[in-house]
């Protein structure tokens, strides 16, 4: 019974005081509604267990690198390293795997179509545990050089192109270009970080992209062996590998293993995280806004409480009370940040589209339900007992003889002053963070391309299939399409690319065969290109020309390279005439032309930077090239047109299944669609940070006015006296308004403090700007200071409806 009529009693008050009971549910609905959100998605990522048999036993071989005292891990690895893990690491069940998924053409029935092919290796699928539920997976002469070509299908393949058909096994595909057998089907449910249609053999070697770190390699503990035995074991038969990766005398490096979970998410982990503090403070500031509510609605309630405490009810009695009103809240708004949280979740899937989908579908489950009943009762405390404790001190005989008018106690004012305070430090730090965001979004927005990205249309068309592995069918393809696509109504210029601006180049190392330099190995970024590539994007000739439709196999190797490879290694040199070489091939330079932003592959490692480009022409490459690197990039056809994208779209299909019929192109998309994907994860960061941070700064600001709007209340009897006595508005709207400025100006301070060791952080996620910006940290405290000096003059301004007489009459 006693919990009934509290929980009774609760409810009368909380209905007799909607403003109060509306506020606070609105607050933490916003507050817990942004936590469900960002935990379904950290949950799915970061902490949900894979979906997989023993998933605490999977690991990751990893190369734990330390340079200039940063600490990473490399996942990718050699294929000698993979051969020493194979047949040392007895400790390990093992095998290796590509880098995520690549397009590829795929005809069945006649109907091409173009799907995402991941290779895997021998025992992948016996490794993760999760054997195919129709046939079998490959075995290890498949996954050897030569072996049979064979692919397993996912679910969703099987169904949609084999309409389930249970006998699909040993039926036959064109894929890549050439016949595979399929011998097998996933199950429905089977998932990897990889959004594969299918799967088809690594065949790892030490050759070809086997010299480079190109492989990943998973691993599962073997029955009875502990991880530290693992790891022990791979010091000892990996540590010599490590020198085919090519790290330099100053890297120290080391193998070791880490849980799969942790090497597959180790490029959004730190994003994720930080992200999911961030709403942390939020609700930590919407606790702190409601627990000083609390206290100032409290205090409008001594008389009743003291009367209660009279009549024999305890202290007990009464903290208990209070806390039965902050569990009804707290369950309100935990209700209400659920259905927030599901329209918060549709939003982080706008902003970062499908990225977050890994092993686990990012939705609303039995765990999330769960996390957000526990954070509910935890923020019931939070805000809630604070208040309950302070009320149960009240001093009976003193507020009973005052008839409630000395409603807050000095100790009760400080804490309210001490709550604002911490909700304006912590909004502080907020801001700092989506500023430093901002404007490291605004800098990538406002790059200087490079080159003209209007009116451009951009296809992919993956050529990593058997029908082109010689240069003269490659070059056969791309004169023949671009003779048609050239041809289209509309279309000014047309040109085909390795790889485009915004895009992440081929990383190849390149050698000068004269200077002071000469015969030393630098790191560049080289793209194949057609004649018109530079035409069709408008790139500047700085010096000398373009390659040309001259430039063929019976004709001097050339390239044209960046202003920024001019820069780097033939600063104070004439490049025109310069020699260059990647592997085998001697190229003469003949033009220089401006760079272009690019996603780094190199040291850099931005979002987008301008690094030294070597450009050849695709007529003069070789099989063994061509073969390897369409492997791993998709070329594109790039075309200059005034038309709509869709006519031209349909018409570039056309031109190019006119020439092979069984050439899907992947997809269409505008210069500025490649930008907006190429920034996509910093546009994210700045608008759920912005977001927060708006919302920090709402609840910092209602906590303020909160506070002067008591105090306007409490005191109204005080001033109405002092102006009586002769104290000017002025003076009374100061005094008032005083503590809400004091109480800001200290919280500036101390949250760019907290912003100075939190900012550190978020170093390699601003670009552009220095975590310390002093530009940010100036603005957002100037910002601040006058969205809180509004926020406490506001309810200062019913001082001037205040008229001493009446205040004395009533006295």
């Amino acid at each position: 019974m006693t919990l009934g009529n509290d929980l009774r009693y609760a409810l009368r008050q909380l209905r007799n005081s909607p403003g109060f009971t509306l506020t606070v549910l609105a607050t933490l609905g916003l507050c817990i509604g942004a936590n469900t959100a960002i935990f379904t998605v950290v949950d799915a990522v970061l902490l949900k267990p894979l979906p997989y048999p023993q998933p605490e036993r999977l690991l990751m071989v990893t190369a734990q690198v330390r340079h200039n005292g940063i600490e990473s891990q490399e996942i990718g690895q050699t294929g000698t390293m993979w051969e020493a893990v194979r047949d040392q690491a007895t400790a390990l069940e093992s095998s290796p795997f590509g880098d995520g998924a690549s397009g590829v053409n795929l005809v069945s029935d006649g109907h091409p179509q173009y799907v995402q092919q991941q290779r895997v290796g021998a025992g992948f699928f016996h490794v993760l545990g999760i054997a195919p539920s129709i046939g079998r997976e490959f075995d290890r002469l498949e996954d050897s050089p030569g072996g049979a070509s064979v692919a397993i299908l996912s679910y969703r393949l099987w169904k949609r192109v084999f309409h389930a058909d249970k006998g699909v096994t040993g039926k036959g595909i064109t894929l890549r270009g050439e016949p595979y057998t399929v011998v097998g089907v996933m199950p429905e449910t089977f998932r990897t970080d990889a959004d594969a249609d299918l799967w088809t053999p690594l065949r790892p070697s030490r050759s070809g992209e086997g010299e480079g770190a190109n492989y990943g390699i998973v691993a599962r503990l073997r029955p009875g062996v502990s991880l530290m035995q693992a790891r022990d074991q791979l010091q000892v038969v990996a540590t010599p590998a490590l020198a085919s990766m090519g790290f330099s005398k100053d890297y120290l490096i080391s193998p070791t293993l880490v849980p799969l979970q942790t090497g597959m998410t180790q490029e959004i982990r730190t994003s994720l995280l930080l992200t999911w503090g961030a709403v942390g403070i939020v609700l930590l500031i919407g606790c702190v806004n409601i627990a000083g509510l609390l206290l100032a609605r409290s205090a409008m309630r001594n008389r009743e409480i003291a009367t209660r405490m009279a009549l024999g009810g305890g202290r007990a009695v009464i903290v208990r009370q209070f806390l039965t009103e902050s569990v009804l809240l707290a369950l309100g708004g935990g209700a209400l940040g659920l259905l927030l949280g599901a329209f918060g979740m549709e939003g982080l899937r706008y902003l970062k589209a499908s990225g977050f989908d890994l092993w686990h579908p990012v939705s609303l489950d039995v765990r999330v339900f769960a996390a957000t009943f526990f954070l509910t009762m935890i923020t019931s405390l939070l805000f809630g007992l604070l208040p309950a404790l302070e009320t149960s001190r009240l001093d009976i005989r003193s507020v009973l003889l005052e008839g409630g008018r000395g409603m807050t106690a000095g100790r009760r004012q400080w804490l309210r002053h001490g709550l604002v305070l911490g909700e304006v430090a912590l909004g502080v730090v907020l801001l700092i963070g989506a500023g430093l965001l901002i404007r490291t979004m605004t800098y990538l927005q406002g790059l200087n391309p490079g080159f003209d990205p209007n009116h451009v249309v951009a296809a992919q068309l993956s050529l990593q299939d058997a029908r082109y592995q010689t240069p003269e069918k490659v070059n056969r393809l791309f004169t023949q399409s671009l003779e048609r696509i050239r041809a289209i109504p509309g279309v000014e210029s047309a040109a085909v690319a390795l790889t485009l601006p915004y895009q992440r180049p081929l990383n190849i190392g390149t050698k000068l065969v004269e200077g002071p330099h000469a015969g030393e190995v630098f790191a560049t970024e080289m793209v194949y290109v057609t004649p018109g590539f530079f035409e069709t994007l408008r790139i500047k000739v700085r010096d000398g020309r373009v390659i040309s439709s001259a430039d063929g196999p019976r004709t001097e190797p050339v390239a044209v390279v960046s202003e920024s490879f001019v820069r780097k290694y033939l600063r104070g040199r004439d490049p025109l005439g310069s020699h260059l070489k990647s592997g085998t091939e001697v190229r003469v330079i003949v033009g220089v032309v401006s760079d272009v932003q690019q996603h780094s592959g190199m040291g850099n490692f931005g979002p987008l930077s301008l690094e030294p480009t070597v450009y050849i022409p695709a007529a003069q490459t070789n099989g063994e090239f061509l073969k390897v690197i369409h492997t791993w990039f998709s070329p594109s056809w790039i075309v200059r047109t005034q038309a709509p994208m869709q006519s031209v779209a349909a018409k570039m299909e056309q031109a190019v299944e006119s020439v092979d019929p069984q050439m899907p192109f992947a997809s269409f998309r505008a210069m500025s669609e490649l930008q907006a994907s190429a920034i996509q994860t910093q546009r994210y960061q700045a608008t759920l940070f912005s977001i927060l941070a708006g919302l920090a700064l709402l609840l910092a600001c209602i906590g303020l006015y909160g506070l002067i709007a008591n105090s306007v209340t409490q005191r109204t009897r005080e001033l109405g006296i002092r102006m009586a006595l002769g104290a000017s508005l002025q003076d009374a709207m100061m005094n008032v308004v005083k503590p809400g400025l004091t109480l800001s100006a200290i919280g500036v301070i101390v949250g760019c403090g907290l912003a100075l060791v939190a900012t550190n952080l978020m170093k390699n996620l601003v670009w552009g700007v220095r975590p310390t910006d002093p530009l940010t940290f100036v603005g957002v405290s100037a910002m601040l200071l006058l969205v809180a000096a509004a926020a406490s003059v506001l309810p200062a301004l019913r001082l001037l409806h205040l008229d001493p007489a009446v205040t004395l009459r009533n006295e």
